[in-house]
């Protein structure tokens, strides 16, 4: 969602690498950024061959080291590929299957509430311009099914995605990473790929999950903003 964590390209004797180093503590707090979590999500989607391995992580350092992963970031308009299109409905397949009840559950009504309260005290003139919409999402939320047991990336775009040379797939900026519902990762990709609907596992409550996603990320951008202006 934004470069509020930093990325560094190193080189030592386990080759290529990327240092990732984590916003300070009280801004991830404020953003819901948990190391903790990304490095253990991103530790179950590396043992089924979709992200970097994770060689390191110092949590009082507050960095982790991976491998680089080589590649190209997957195509903005992915979607009127045909091989793309059949890798990323796989990959969503197989994140839909992998037992994450390890991570924590993200209560979606409750982190939209806590961002806007959270940008409210910080900016409460951005806060207001979205204060109605964010009440009535909240409200179709609660009333949804919601069967929380798998994995989710949280921030699926074709900016966290590399296709590699063999056409594979790799996802990597796990921060937003968590237990949850098989169509929230879908609802990132549909926001610019609105044809990626039709694979949706909740067909009738898929609308209010794009709105959502596309709240979630509109406060987080404007708190990212006032954090570290």
């Amino acid at each position: 969602m934004s470069t509020v964590n930093r990325v560094f390209e190193l080189q030592d004797v386990r080759g290529r690498l990327v240092r990732r180093e984590w916003a300070p503590p009280q801004v991830a707090r404020l953003l819901g950024i948990d190391p903790d979590v990304e490095v253990d999500a991103q530790r179950l989607a590396a043992a089924q061959g979709f992200a970097p391995q994770v060689l390191e992580y110092d949590r009082a350092g507050r960095f982790m080291v991976m491998p680089f992963v080589e590649g190209l970031r997957l195509e903005a308009d992915w979607i009127t590929h045909p091989a793309r299109r059949v890798a990323m409905r796989e990959l969503l397949g197989r994140m839909r299957s992998i037992d994450a009840s390890r991570l924590p559950r993200l209560d979606l009504p409750n982190r939209l509430r806590e961002l806007h309260d959270r940008l409210a005290l910080q900016a409460s003139d951005r806060a207001r311009a979205y204060g109605s919409e964010v009440e009535r999402c909240i409200e179709r939320l609660e009333v949804m099914s919601n069967d929380d047991s798998v994995l989710v990336h949280g921030d699926l775009t074709p900016e966290n995605v590399i296709v590699c040379a063999d056409g594979s797939l790799c996802l990597i900026d796990w921060e937003y990473a968590h237990r949850g519902q098989g169509d929230e990762d879908l609802a990132g990709l549909a926001l610019d790929a609105p044809q990626a609907a039709e694979w949706a596992l909740s067909p009738e409550e898929f609308p209010v999950r794009i709105r959502a996603r596309r709240l979630l990320d509109a406060l987080w951008r404007e708190l990212a903003a006032v954090l570290t202006d």
